[in-house]
């Protein structure tokens, strides 16, 4: 999914009457869709791929597995939280006109689900940014975040459907 997608399904359930925008109004869409976009930065996920290929090599060792080496840690990690601030950004600028203070919370769950999906994936720019941590402990970890997360999402989904668009400064373009 996207960012810029999840701003922009939250900004259609609040323009929606109380409660239609699962159904009769738009996006006409279960809340689900937007923990999915949440926890799926798809524009930071692709950047993070494309700089991946740029700082990194693989090569087949002598048992014939692939080997991935991070040939550029220094840029690998002002990369990573460059990825992070760019999520942020992302999010903001689509609900920019917006007064909802649930934003404070629906702004950090794309940059969060990038550092987890960074952490479930080996020799990325979580790499670069925390070199120490073990694979088992930032696999367990990028799994609960998910999870938790993804609830979060949803619920502050469900929260924006059942809003009521009338209310004075509610409207959004």
């Amino acid at each position: 999914m996207s960012t810029w997608a999840y701003a922009a399904l939250t900004t259609k359930r609040f323009n929606s009457p109380s409660g239609a925008s699962t159904s009769t109004s738009p996006p006409g869409m279960s809340t689900y869709i937007d923990a999915v976009a949440a926890l799926v930065p798809a524009e930071v996920l692709a950047l993070h791929s494309t700089i991946l290929s740029l700082t990194t090599k693989t090569e087949q060792d002598q048992a014939g597995q692939s080997i991935t080496t991070i040939t550029d840690p220094g840029t690998l990690r002002w990369a990573f939280w460059s990825l992070i601030a760019v999520s942020i950004v992302l999010y903001i600028v689509r609900r920019l006109p917006t007064k909802d203070p649930w934003d404070i919370l629906r702004v950090i769950i794309p940059p969060v689900a990038f550092v987890a999906w960074s952490m479930l994936q080996k020799a990325t720019a979580f790499d670069a940014a925390f070199p120490g941590l073990r694979e088992v402990d930032r696999t367990v970890i990028a799994l609960f975040v998910a999870v938790i997360f993804g609830a979060i999402a949803k619920a502050l989904a469900d929260k924006a459907d059942k809003e009521d668009s009338s209310r004075a400064g509610k409207k959004r373009p």
